[in-house]
């Protein structure tokens, strides 16, 4: 099993400090149980794959996940990105940037594989498993988040934001970059554009304040959202869209 290797830094900190999370667990229960349904011969592909998986040239060498988590002010929080008009609560004082990323190197080997001759279900597997990772990853940096960070502070998450989601702004992923240095850090760039590279690569705001309140934590579906034409649906719907609604 692999560990996210965290980034952390204060705001007007000049470096980061390093240090490792727990392990990600990627659970693939689910494409299994498709691929039983689906019969013999598919889930032959199935267990191809899963046999790559396993081995020491799948996830033990493809993934590398990593995450940036700086601290802001919400008002070094408005400087930068401007006006955010995301229905934020007033009681939020702090901000917490992150941006994780599984690397590059899944994305390579899943584009390698569909390409080749009787390869192709396993290269599209490799790319499932990855995000299944990446999405493993929120849920882990969100736990790690409020364990090491609002509550040495005293604080309470307050809620969640993504750019690009609902009405926070797409271009604001070159201030991210930029503010996190996170290219030099992680590896992750946003060229001009409002995706991030790697592709696999995903980001968001935690709002921290001093009174405790409820919220819907989830991780966001993907962009664009193919619908029932997705694999994830088709394995028994969105698999990102998971709520937990708690008092934090």
């Amino acid at each position: 099993m692999t560990k996210i290797q965290i980034h952390y830094a204060q705001e007007n900190c000049s470096y980061y400090t390093v240090c490792e999370s727990t392990e990600v667990r990627v659970d693939l229960s689910a494409v299994d149980d498709f691929y039983r349904r689906m019969g013999e011969r598919q889930h032959n592909n199935y267990l191809k794959f899963l046999e790559f998986w396993q081995s020491d040239e799948g996830e033990a060498k493809l993934l590398a996940p990593k995450a940036l988590v700086k601290t802001i002010s919400y008002d070094t929080f408005k400087e930068v990105f401007g006006d955010v008009k995301a229905k934020i609560p007033k009681s939020i004082n702090t901000v917490v940037m992150a941006v994780w990323t599984i690397g590059i190197d899944l994305e390579k080997k899943s584009s390698e594989l569909t390409s080749a001759i009787g390869s192709m279900m396993t290269g599209l597997l490799v790319d499932v498993a990855g995000s299944v990772a990446l999405y493993k990853m929120h849920d882990i940096l969100f736990d790690w988040i409020r364990d090491n960070i609002t509550a040495d502070k005293n604080k309470f998450i307050c809620g969640e934001y993504y750019p690009g989601i609902g009405s926070m702004r797409q271009d604001l992923m070159e201030n991210i970059i930029k503010l996190g240095n996170t290219f030099e850090e992680i590896g992750v760039k946003a060229s001009g554009t409002s995706l991030l590279h790697p592709r696999k690569s995903q980001c968001s705001f935690i709002g921290m304040g001093n009174e405790a309140m409820e919220f819907h934590r989830k991780a966001e579906r993907c962009i664009p959202c193919n619908g029932k034409r997705c694999l994830y649906y088709q394995l028994g719907g969105c698999h990102v869209e998971v709520e937990h609604s708690t008092k934090y």
